[in-house]
């Protein structure tokens, strides 16, 4: 498995390195096997590929993108996890890192439009970040169907 990082923000330094392990235990523990690219980018940037690519105009957590059966990427922005992480009283790393694991969950088959299988990727989602040393106070999800 190779990980690479595209760090585009500025909001949350990152220590690459540890940043880097976190992003393969946790695709090791999601059960994804292809090489990934993760960019940690700004509002505005994720916004652009969410327009472009969905259709929708408007900044959000995270983006994923399967590249080919052997290689995805996962878009996260950093703007959103500091926001995010004041409002639950959480880390930001941690915030970002709950992005990065909902997108390799994403990548490595798991949905959320259905409320059971929301559920479903919400315990994933607690369990690898609980792995990875993370707390994060989410909320079980009732299914997004967008």
């Amino acid at each position: 498995m190779t990980i690479t990082l595209a760090d585009e923000q500025e909001a949350i330094p990152l220590d690459r390195e540890r940043f880097l392990r976190e992003v393969e235990e946790a695709a090791r523990g999601a059960g994804y096997r292809g090489d990934l690219s993760v960019a940690v980018v700004t509002d505005d940037a994720i916004r652009a590929l969410n327009r472009r690519f969905l259709g929708r105009d408007r900044p959000t957590d995270v983006l994923a993108f399967p590249l080919d059966e052997a290689e995805g990427e996962v878009v996260v922005s950093a703007d959103r996890a500091v926001r995010e992480a004041e409002r639950r009283g959480v880390p930001p790393l941690a915030e970002l890192m709950l992005y990065v694991v909902h997108g390799i969950l994403h990548l490595s088959g798991y949905d959320d439009r259905e409320p059971a299988a929301a559920r479903r990727m919400h315990a994933e989602t607690l369990r690898i970040l609980r792995r990875l040393g993370h707390r994060n106070r989410i909320e079980a999800p009732r299914g997004r169907g967008d």
